[in-house]
């Protein structure tokens, strides 16, 4: 920035400076901050960020607005910036990256920020079985995970089998690893570095039987709020308060252009409620400050217009990520042989598929703004492939009929409904996520009386979110809904679930993400088709080329196309993502997708007076 910083302070930590609480600012700082330019104006200490929540289910909510993750985007998604590391340098060959943190970064509770925390995660976490059974799959490449070295206090080396190009992408995302833990703390609740008679006494006064157990319960920054910390604020209450309270972070390492130590807001106050519903009639009574999650549908869109003045806020709308709402995810390990094999068939899937009115769903759910596809990265995106999401979306009771006549399933029951090979009726399940998309179940519903007219039963289950990936990694479905996301500016394909079954969070197949996690030790081995685009993906991670990068993810689209394992409904409408915001709440970023800057932003939010 050209010139020497004079560091200043909120004005109560300036009160705390001077009663001998905290050290002056300076001392609080890295010797080289994060230097952060506000996106409006240089903003003014103080407020309370009100918002509202689901409890633990939605702990989501606050990772977004609080993450601070190695490195990240920047604002526009065009480069990767620093962040935690101050910078870093690749090896020639790329089969080695060299990060520099910043010397002087402390702990929200004074104590310091060094390589020894990453030393600690990497060792005594990660690497420790018990708590980390399957390894993260972005720290992996060539089935190898990567090996750590550590230069001095402030420098770390990772290497890796092969080059890996997109280590940094990998870091960059809310999905990435962290890779750092608070040592000076979570070491007591560690038996590598505690006792066992004082573990035992420990787990015994928390109420634990399993080591493991209490370590991560320590280590939930929303559960456990004596876990120091170095987001903007730390919680003083539980995530399942009636009122969790988020205070500022006095030894945060990031200032404003002109020196000032962030975050400008005081405190983040989120209220617990029972639903989306009470979200929605909080934000248009006012009571919100700044919220996305649990706001942000098209069935909200209207009423959020309708009351901006009376509530006192603005709506800002955001680019689509091209999400697939109400996406369906078939069983291909299912337990039941004759549901297997129709699902693992390509034909019934398509059957399925053009049974859908799509543009019913649309006219009904949607106000004919989403757009009938299947799931595809954003069409703003490089790897965005027309045809194949729009293939199979044209509504054709008649071709569908004759596909299951011609899979043998010709024979019916007295109501109508085709019987399976083994002379049972042909019944499907569907395990619909709530509360997410809040058309999913209505959706779902629909659904049900399309496929009845082609002589298939189907039973809707709404599931809600914890239920529903528990039953999801047993292999616990027949067919489960929910959405789907391929990739899209910022959050490229590489590091979606959706694109690469690379975990067992893959949910169009979590026991071939699975198998692929655990190098074949559990789930289930995929087919051909399934491997070439994990061998694909290797490709791209050593790949320095963004070019060719893009060109092989396209070629892994065109498998996903050819092989239509996942049944889309409807792309997301671009008013159906949104943001309510007060008036007076500002530098509130235009371009959040998936939520992904609103970490990168969420210091220089501040309450003009």
């Amino acid at each position: 920035i050209g010139k020497k910083l004079t560091f200043q302070e909120a004005p109560e930590l300036r009160i705390k400076v001077a009663a001998g609480e905290l050290p002056p600012v300076e001392q609080r700082l890295p010797e080289e901050p994060l230097v952060v330019k506000p996106l409006e104006e240089i903003g003014q200490y103080g407020g309370t960020w009100h918002r509202v929540h689901l409890g633990s289910v939605d702990w989501m909510g606050p990772w977004y607005l609080l993450i601070e993750p190695i490195v990240r985007w920047d604002l526009n998604f065009t480069k990767i910036v620093p962040n935690v590391a101050k910078s870093w340098e690749f090896s020639n060959d790329a089969k080695s990256i060299t990060f520099f943190l910043r010397k002087g970064m402390k702990w929200s509770d004074g104590v310091p920020f060094t390589v020894d925390d990453i030393v600690f995660w990497w060792n005594d976490i990660m690497l420790n079985d018990e708590i980390t059974p399957v390894k993260p799959s972005r720290l992996k490449i060539g089935g190898e995970l990567a090996k750590f070295e550590k230069i001095d206090d402030y420098t770390f080396r990772l290497h890796f089998a092969k080059p890996f190009g997109m280590i940094l992408e990998m870091f960059a995302n809310t999905g990435g690893p962290l890779i750092y833990a608070p040592k000076h703390y979570l070491k007591q609740f560690h038996p590598k570095y505690t006792s066992k008679d004082k573990l035992a006494k420990i787990m015994k006064k928390e109420g634990f039987t399993i080591w493991t157990d209490l370590l991560k319960t320590k280590n939930d920054f929303f559960r456990n709020p004596e876990l120091p910390t170095i987001h903007g604020w730390y919680p003083l209450d539980s995530i399942d308060a009636p009122i969790q309270r988020y205070a500022r972070n006095p030894y945060y390492w990031k200032v404003d252009t002109e020196g000032n130590q962030l975050p400008y807001i005081d405190r983040i106050e989120q209220t617990l409620v029972s639903d989306p519903e009470t979200i929605l009639l909080k934000a248009i009574a006012g009571d919100i400050d700044f919220q996305i999650r649990r706001i942000s549908s098209l069935a909200n869109y209207p009423v959020i217009m309708q009351y901006r003045e009376k509530g006192n806020y603005r709506v800002i709308t955001y680019p689509t990520s091209g999400q697939n709402y109400c996406c369906m995810f078939l069983n291909f390990s299912h337990k039941d042989p004759v549901l297997r094999k129709l699902f693992n068939n390509k034909q019934f899937r398509i059957a399925l598929s053009i049974a859908i009115n799509r543009e019913e769903i649309n006219q009904l759910l949607f106000k004919g703004l989403g757009t009938p596809a299947q799931p595809n990265p954003a069409p703003t995106s490089p790897w965005y492939i027309e045809r194949y999401a729009k293939q199979y979306t044209e509504y054709d009771l008649n071709k569908a009929n004759q596909i299951l006549d011609e899979l043998g399933l010709t024979k019916r029951d007295a109501e109508n409904y085709r019987l399976r090979p083994d002379g049972k009726r042909l019944r499907i399940v569907i395990s619909a996520f709530t509360p997410w998309p809040p058309e999913n179940v209505e959706a779902m519903e629909l659904v049900k009386g399309y496929w009845k007219k082609i002589g298939i039963e189907v039973a809707v289950k709404p599931t809600a979110r914890e239920l529903w990936i528990t039953r999801m990694k047993a292999g616990d479905y027949d067919i489960s809904t929910y959405s789907s996301k391929m990739g899209c500016f910022g959050y490229p394909p590489t590091v979606r679930a959706e694109t690469f079954p690379f975990a067992q969070t893959s949910w169009w197949a979590p026991q071939w993400g699975l198998w692929f996690a655990t190098n074949g030790k559990s789930g289930e081995e995929p087919p051909a088709d399934v491997k070439k685009i994990m061998e694909i993906y290797e490709e791209i991670l050593s790949e320095t080329s963004v070019e060719k990068r893009n060109a092989l993810i396209r070629k892994v689209i065109e498998i996903h196309g050819e092989n239509f394992w996942t049944i889309g409904i409807i792309m997301e409408p671009t008013l159906g993502r949104f943001s309510v915001v007060k008036n007076n709440f500002r530098n509130v970023s235009r371009r959040a997708i998936d939520w992904e800057t609103l970490a990168f932003c969420s210091a220089q939010y501040f309450i003009k007076k």
